[in-house]
């Protein structure tokens, strides 16, 4: 009877012991450590291709860089030049980004997918990537500001927002791919 209880016991131990690797916890020393050193950028500073600059006349401030995250993320800002006039891009898809639209102040209007949603401060637009989509500034000299991020983030879309914060156009020798 003992021999049994032990012969079962060893048996029905294997599978736990198997998994014992598994269920270890990992060590945290090395779990998401990055050699890149953390930084702030202030309201009046922009980012782009990871270098701190304070622009006079962006129309957009890149807050932080796809050079920052490997290309993983990439945050923007609006400053109220962007906004002088009635309108917004034209409807569009990108094949390989999500984009996410916060709302930090005022009102704009976002089309997601044939379907028009009134925004304000606080509101949240998740424009998954595939889908056609535009933000649309309803007010002549909007106040308002709205933080886009994009994710993934490759440099070519650094370079287009890059181009458009200077120039206060939409270039159209360095459009991102899949838009």
């Amino acid at each position: 009877m003992k021999r049994q209880k032990f012969i079962s016991t060893i048996l029905l131990g294997i599978p736990l012991l198997s998994s014992a690797q598994v269920l270890k916890p990992r060590s945290k020393k090395n779990i998401g450590k990055s050699n890149k050193k953390g930084f702030v950028v202030r309201d009046d500073e922009s980012r782009y291709h990871g270098i701190q600059t304070k622009p006079e006349n962006a129309f957009l401030r890149c807050k932080l860089s796809s050079a920052d995250t490997n290309e993983a993320l990439f945050i923007q800002t609006s400053t109220p030049k962007v906004f002088e006039r009635k309108g917004g891009p034209p409807p569009h898809i990108h094949t390989y980004e999500d984009e996410i639209i916060y709302i930090v102040s005022g009102e704009f209007i976002v089309h997601i997918d044939g379907e028009d949603f009134s925004l304000k401060l606080g509101d949240t637009a998740f424009i998954p990537r595939g889908t056609l989509h535009t933000v649309t500034n309803p007010i002549e000299n909007n106040p308002g500001t709205l933080i886009t991020i994009f994710q993934p983030a490759p440099k070519k879309i650094e370079d287009f927002f890059g181009y458009i914060s200077e120039k206060g156009e939409i270039p159209k020798d360095i459009i991102p791919n899949g838009w």
